[in-house]
């Protein structure tokens, strides 16, 4: 498998008009919204005592976490 870093492998992707580059946001790319609405989230969890998952991994990984003792349920 070829690197990700591979100046081939990019040359490859530049030249490829259908590839949509994608863009990983982390923290440094939160604004006040995106913060409140995480709040709004855990609020809403709280009280209604559901947990809302964002996808699988993050499903799996709070299910691992119960199970390892780091999250009570």
């Amino acid at each position: 498998m070829a690197s990700p870093t591979d100046p081939k492998e990019l040359a490859k992707d530049l030249d490829d008009p259908f590839k949509v580059p994608y863009y990983i946001a982390d923290e440094d790319d939160e604004d006040e919204d995106t913060r409140e609405t995480r709040r709004s989230i855990k609020t809403a969890e709280k009280m209604l005592k559901k947990r809302f998952f964002i996808n699988e991994r993050d499903r799996r990984e709070f299910e691992q976490n119960v199970l390892d003792g780091k999250i009570s349920e």
